[in-house]
C-alpha cells in the first residue's frame, strides 16, 4: 500500500482514539509514552544514515570536477530564496487576511518569569552552538556531542567523504566499502518508512491530545483561518511557482509535491524533522527518481538549511502578535522587517528540533528591538499546529530542493515504484 495512504490512515486513526478516549488517564498516558519511544525509534538511524550516506556521495560527487561545488551552491541558492519569498508572502498574506494572535494563560505575566523564560532560551541557544561545533578535539566525537542536529555529522562525513575519493586503486576498496553500507543505510530507510505509520499512529493520538488539552484552538478561528489559507496558498501556488521558475518548467510540481507528501506527513505529526528523514531519503530516491549520489549529499543540506516553512510561519506569528498587542495592523514596511528578520534567524532554527517557530519569532522580536513583555510565548499554546506546519514545509522544500539539483545536473534515473515502499 503506498505510504501515503497508510500515514493519513494512521493519523485519522490517531484522532478517533484521541476523541474516543481522551478521559480515560490509561490512555493518555500510554499514548503518550509511546510517542516518546517511537520519536526515539524514528530518529534512531538518522544520523548513520546521514553519515555513510554522505560521505559515499561526496566521494562519488568529487570524481567529477564542479559537481560538489554545485551542489553546495545550488542547496545554499534554494534555502535563501524559498526562505525569504515564502516569508514575504507571509508577509503579503497577512497584509490582506489580517488576524491577532489570541493570547492563553501560557503566556507569562510577571517580568522575572519572562526574563527567566527568555534567559533560558539564549543559554540554551549558546550551548547548542557550541555542541554544533564540529571542529571537536575528537572528530568521532561528532556522532554523540548533538541529539537535534546534523551540522557535526555533516562535517565529519564531508571531510571522510572526501578522503575515501577513489582516485588511486589502493583506496578503490574503501570506496567500493563505503558505497555499499551507504546502500544498505537506504535499504534500512525503506525499511523504517515502511513501518512507520505504526509509530505515527501514537505520535499523532499525542498530538491531537495536546493541541485539544491547551484549548487555545477553540477561540482561535479566524487565526486558524488565516493558517489554512496561507497553508493553501503556500502549497498550491507558491511554492510550484517558484519550483517551475527554478527548474525551467522541466517538471511537473504538483507531481513532485504529491511525491513527497508522506514524508511531510510525518513530519506535521512529530513536529520533528530527524524524525521524517527515513522516508524523506526513501521518497526522493524512489518516488522522485534522483541518483543516490545526488540524494545522500544534498538532502541533508537541505534539512539544515531549508527553512522556508519556519519562516513563513514565523511571519505569520510574529506580525498576528504585534496586530494583538498594539490593536493596530503593522504598516507595510514593518511587516516586511518582520519577514526579512524572521528569515535571517530561520537558518539557524535547526538547533531547536520541534520548537523551530518559538525560536525564530522570539529572536526575530530581539531582533527588531521588539518587547511584547512575553506575550510571544502565548505560541506554546498552539505550536505542535505551527511548528507542524512549519516543519511539513521545511520537509516539502528540503525534498524539491534536492529535485531542483538534480534537475541542474540531469542526474535523474528511472522510477521503479512509485511511493509503494
Amino acid at each position: 500500500m503506498k505510504t501515503w495512504l497508510t500515514y493519513l490512515a494512521a493519523a485519522a486513526m490517531g484522532l478517533a482514539f484521541e476523541l474516543t478516549f481522551r478521559d480515560s488517564l490509561f490512555f493518555v498516558s500510554s499514548m503518550n509514552f509511546m510517542a516518546d519511544v517511537v520519536m526515539k525509534l524514528g530518529a534512531f538511524i538518522v544520523f548513520p544514515l546521514a553519515f555513510f550516506t554522505m560521505a559515499s556521495g561526496t566521494a562519488s560527487l568529487s570524481r567529477r570536477r564542479g559537481r560538489t561545488s554545485f551542489v553546495w551552491l545550488s542547496t545554499i541558492f534554494w534555502a535563501i530564496l524559498t526562505s525569504l519569498l515564502l516569508s514575504i508572502c507571509a508577509a503579503l498574506v497577512f497584509r490582506i487576511l489580517p488576524a491577532s494572535f489570541p493570547t492563553t494563560s501560557t503566556t507569562p505575566t510577571a517580568s522575572d518569569q519572562y526574563s527567566v523564560i527568555t534567559s533560558g532560551l539564549y543559554s540554551s541557544t549558546a550551548a547548542k552552538l557550541v555542541s554544533a561545533n564540529p571542529l571537536s578535539v575528537n572528530a568521532f566525537f561528532n556522532f554523540v556531542k548533538s541529539a537535534d542536529c546534523l551540522i557535526p555529522v555533516i562535517f565529519l562525513a564531508l571531510v571522510f567523504g572526501y578522503a575515501v575519493r577513489p582516485t588511486t586503486e589502493v583506496i578503490r576498496p574503501a570506496y567500493i566499502t563505503l558505497n555499499s553500507i551507504s546502500e544498505a543505510m537506504f535499504r534500512l530507510a525503506r525499511l523504517v518508512a515502511r513501518f512507520l505509520w505504526i509509530g505515527l499512529f501514537f505520535l499523532s493520538g499525542a498530538w491531537f491530545y495536546s493541541i485539544f488539552k491547551d484549548g487555545s484552538v477553540h477561540y482561535s478561528f479566524r487565526f486558524l483561518t488565516l493558517c489554512i489559507v496561507l497553508a493553501l496558498f503556500v502549497l498550491f501556488a507558491a511554492i510550484p511557482l517558484i519550483y517551475s521558475l527554478a527548474t525551467g518548467f522541466k517538471r511537473n510540481p504538483y507531481r513532485q509535491i504529491a511525491r513527497l507528501i508522506s514524508a511531510s506527513v510525518a513530519a506535521f505529526f512529530s513536529v520533528n524533522y530527524l524524525f521524517s528523514q527515513s522516508a524523506l531519503y526513501t521518497d526522493c530516491r524512489t518516488n522522485l527518481g534522483i541518483q543516490k549520489n545526488i540524494v545522500s549529499t544534498t538532502l541533508p543540506l537541505n534539512s539544515v538549511l531549508t527553512k522556508g516553512g519556519s519562516a513563513l510561519v514565523s511571519t505569520m506569528c510574529t506580525c498576528a502578535l504585534i496586530f494583538g498587542i498594539t490593536g493596530s495592523l503593522p504598516t507595510f514596511l514593518q511587516t516586511v522587517t518582520v519577514a526579512f528578520a524572521c528569515t535571517l534567524v530561520s537558518f539557524v532554527s535547526c538547533l531547536h528540533a520541534g520548537y523551530e517557530v518559538l525560536f525564530t519569532v522570539s529572536f526575530a522580536l530581539g531582533l527588531l528591538d521588539l518587547n511584547l513583555s512575553g506575550t510571544e510565548f502565548s505560541l506554546i499554546g498552539l505550536l505542535p499546529l505551527l511548528n507542524g506546519l512549519a516543519l511539513m514545509i521545511d520537509v516539502l522544500l528540503a525534498g524539491l530542493g534536492t529535485s531542483f539539483t538534480a534537475c541542474h545536473l540531469k542526474s535523474d534515473c528511472d522510477i521503479v515504484v512509485e511511493d509503494t515502499v
